[in-house]
């Protein structure tokens, strides 16, 4: 699929249901779930700050996982 601002929306073996988005191409993306139909930031920049390295990879390999489905160029 190439260069694109939002991702699929991907159905993970948790069961709950992720995208990835930014705003604009050269912008940074970040990681949202999907909770009661509403898109929820998942906190990766959080996990950044607190040093909390267990989310962060979690989120890593969930955000590399999406791209690998939805065929990003990274």
């Amino acid at each position: 699929m190439g260069l694109q601002l939002q991702s699929a929306d991907f159905l993970h073996d948790d069961g709950l249901t992720y995208c990835i988005r930014r705003e604009l191409l050269d912008q940074d993306f970040t990681i949202y779930e999907k909770r009661d139909g509403v898109w929820v930031d998942c906190g990766l920049d959080q996990a950044v700050k607190d040093l909390n390295f267990a989310e962060f990879k979690r989120l890593g390999l969930l955000i590399k996982t999406i791209m690998d489905a939805d065929r990003w160029i990274a």
